[in-house]
């Protein structure tokens, strides 16, 4: 069994705008740097829709208009918690599992705690997704994602 990958965060903002600033991923995910569509397509992707609500989806628009599923709400309590099916473009059933916790440490400070875990779920490909989501969440969590809540 490979080990989650856990990042934990204090953004300086509450933990309602901590929480918000997540779900609007399209504001702050680099799709220049981590999309699909780089990988198919040969450019960023157009967008990234984030239906944020407890089964709602996470799906990216490529270049070329291709729609790729990236991820599922499997739990969502507003504010506080938020779980993932993870797939980012494979097939619903090869996925990950992406928890992120929300706790308040003032009215403007929130620990923010970002674990990618079932790594067996992505099957043949488990150990190169986790090692590289292993190094992608830094860039990802703790640089884009911080830097939108600074902002």
């Amino acid at each position: 069994m490979l080990e989650p990958v856990t990042k934990t965060i204090e953004v300086s903002c509450s933990q309602q705008q901590a929480f918000n600033i997540f779900c609007d991923m399209p504001a702050w995910w680099p799709l220049d740097k981590r999309s699909m569509s780089l990988m198919q397509a040969g450019g960023p992707a157009k967008m990234l829709t984030v239906d944020a609500q407890l089964g709602g989806e996470i799906v990216e628009t490529a270049i070329d208009d291709v729609t790729h599923h990236w991820g599922t709400f499997t739990k969502f309590s507003p504010h506080h918690h938020l779980q993932l099916d993870f797939h980012m473009g494979l097939p619903a059933a090869k996925s990950g599992q992406v928890d992120v916790h929300f706790t308040p440490l003032s009215a403007t400070t929130t620990r923010v705690e970002l674990i990618h875990s079932n790594w067996e779920g992505y099957e043949d490909m488990a150990e190169m997704m986790r090692n590289g989501y292993g190094s992608s969440w830094g860039m990802l969590f703790e640089e884009a994602y911080a830097a939108a809540c600074a902002s």
